[in-house]
């Protein structure tokens, strides 16, 4: 089975560049003069395509204009991103006027204690003229991306050997895009303009053509400069390790080298077509959307009611063929579904039923083993009942018995006498605990601890102290 043709444009500038590929395999390239406002226009760029590979494109991705793509940063309290996004929303809301706004949230690095969120808000009225524009050519539009997720993707292959931060300036002849990523955060976002001072028109002899190229360069590195400075005065921690240059400007002779003596920075091409077609580093943004088009998590501008429909008979048609195959298998595996799930039905009351009589048994096991320890201790010790006695006799007047626990040993067990007093003078309060411990030393078949707990309770206005002392159980001489 063939994978699908699909066209993509890159419509920023006043050049129009294009790839057509099958899957990610770039089948060849387009450069044409732009702007893309018009449907001849697109279908001329498709004719060029089609007169090299002799293929048509089944659906197209497009790079939308810088100047068509509104920016705005949030600086938010720590919330849900669905939270974040309806704020975000409203906020564009009362900006526009649009009762549903098309933009797309990209995190950047936190703020202090404030989550930061840069939105990038295409108006509606640029997204129905682009479908139509399209729809015009016969061209199914697939998604809609942004210079800033162009370059993101374009990158994601070396964003792993990142240390601090590296930056990508994405070069045209009219402005210069910067974008400066650490390996998990975006850290600052911006477009910078050329002025119109500095792009001297194209002139015929040599030493004009020279002039031009020199104030070329010198404008790009202008604005790269500056751009550089905004980022380290918001940045001053996240020093820039490397450059990556990519774009149509980005082939203007000695800006690589010039850079370096400017910035003393390692400066590299962002060229993921390095070898495959001319001028590769001017596709890289285009480039780097061929592979995320068709990730889950590739950002599409582009709503959701635009590609419903297309995707919708596609899904309709996948469905009526399952359908028809969903019937034939039920016919075939009905009778056999019903036999298994008879047989576990009656699987799973059998293992209920077991597991009701191991717990039966357990419990079974327990009582017994109770009842042992209660016969040995009845033969160990002298009667519970005359040591209780004893204890309850010999208390102190000031104590009260709260209580006596029997716990289990491994041959005749253990009491935790539990007793209560009123809290007075550290001295009164010593006299007592002397006392108790006196009268328990004296209780036979008893050895005490000399260590009681204590602990402080307070039962409305009044303070007591409880104690708790454990006692082992002393089998009478000639029954150990």
């Amino acid at each position: 089975m063939k994978e699908s043709v699909q066209l993509f444009v890159d419509q920023r500038g006043q050049t129009l560049r294009a790839l057509i590929t099958e899957g990610e395999r770039v089948l060849a390239a387009a450069v044409l003069p732009g702007p893309l406002n018009s449907a001849s226009t697109l279908q001329e760029l498709v004719a060029v395509l089609f007169a090299k590979v002799g293929r048509k494109p089944d659906l197209a991705h497009l790079l939308i204009a810088a100047d068509q793509v509104k920016l705005s940063t949030y600086r938010l309290q720590e919330m849900p991103l669905a939270d974040g996004a309806k704020i975000i929303q409203r906020s564009i809301m009362t900006a526009t006027g649009e009762r549903e706004p098309i933009f797309r949230m990209t995190r950047l690095a936190p703020q202090q204690d404030k989550d930061v969120f840069l939105a990038e808000q295409i108006p509606r009225a640029t997204v129905a003229h682009l479908q139509q524009l399209f729809a015009q050519a016969h061209i199914r539009l697939a998604s809609i991306s942004t210079t800033l997720q162009a370059n993101i993707a374009a990158f994601a292959p070396f964003r792993d050997g990142i240390l601090q931060a590296h930056a990508i300036f994405d070069v045209s002849p009219e402005a210069v895009t910067a974008t400066f990523l650490s390996p998990t955060e975006i850290l600052h976002h911006e477009t910078l303009a050329i002025r119109d001072s500095d792009r001297e028109p194209e002139v015929d002899d040599d030493a004009g053509s020279e002039r031009v190229l020199k104030r070329r360069l010198f404008a790009v590195l202008n604005v790269i400069h500056g751009l550089y400075s905004q980022y380290m005065l918001a940045n001053p921690l996240s020093p820039v390790e490397k450059v990556w240059l990519c774009g149509p400007g980005a082939e203007i002779a000695g800006l690589e080298e010039s850079l370096v003596d400017a910035m003393d920075i390692e400066v590299a091409s962002l060229d993921l077509l390095a070898g495959k077609i001319e001028e590769s580093r001017s596709f890289s943004p285009l480039a780097g959307l061929i592979g995320a088009s068709s990730q889950k998590d590739y950002v599409n501008f582009l709503p959701a009611q635009a590609t419903k429909s297309t995707q919708d008979r596609r899904r309709l048609l996948a469905l009526f063929a399952a359908g028809l195959v969903a019937l034939l298998c039920i016919a075939v595996v009905g009778k056999a579904s019903y036999e298994v799930f008879r047989w576990e039905r009656s699987l799973a009351r059998e293992r209920s039923e077991i597991k009701r009589l191991q717990a039966a048994a357990a419990a079974e096991q327990g009582r017994v083993a109770s009842l042992r320890y209660l016969k040995q201790l009845g033969v160990a010790t002298p009667p519970l009942s005359v040591i209780f006695s004893e204890i309850a006799f010999r208390l102190p007047r000031e104590v009260q018995l709260d209580g006596i626990n029997l716990l289990q040993g491994d041959e005749v067990g253990t009491l935790e006498v539990l007793a209560v007093t009123q809290h007075k003078t550290p001295w009164h309060n010593e006299r007592i605990f002397t006392s108790l411990m006196a009268s328990l030393y004296g209780v036979p078949h008893l050895q005490c601890s000399q260590n009681p707990d204590i602990a402080m309770l307070r039962l409305g206005k009044e303070k007591l102290i409880k104690l708790k002392v454990s006692c082992r159980l002393i089998p009478p001489e000639g029954e150990h």
